[in-house]
């Protein structure tokens, strides 16, 4: 009986994720296009460009917050303010 309901269950939830699926594909087609008559052709490579870096750039803010986080609190660990403040002054820079 449990497992009739879970493959109820797992069925209904992989059409509702094909149905979001479409829709998405759909709103993205439609979108593209308003944005192409928009933009016209230079503007639209200029926007597919951008998309492109901005999340690669947004991407390496994870590691680079992660890396100053562990910086500093190993100096702060180690009770050196001198060599605490060179660090904070350094990736206040990057």
């Amino acid at each position: 009986m449990l497992t009739r309901v879970n493959n109820q269950r797992i069925a209904k939830n992989t059409l509702l994720l094909y149905g979001r699926m479409l829709l998405i594909m759909a709103v993205a087609l439609y979108a593209s296009r308003v944005v192409l008559n928009t933009l016209g052709v230079e503007g639209f490579g200029f926007y597919h460009v951008l998309g492109g870096i901005l999340p690669m750039l947004a991407f390496l803010n994870g590691p680079m917050v992660t890396s100053t986080q562990r910086d500093l609190t190993t100096e702060q660990e180690k009770g050196n303010r001198e060599s605490l403040k060179v660090n904070l002054t350094a990736d206040q820079r990057i």
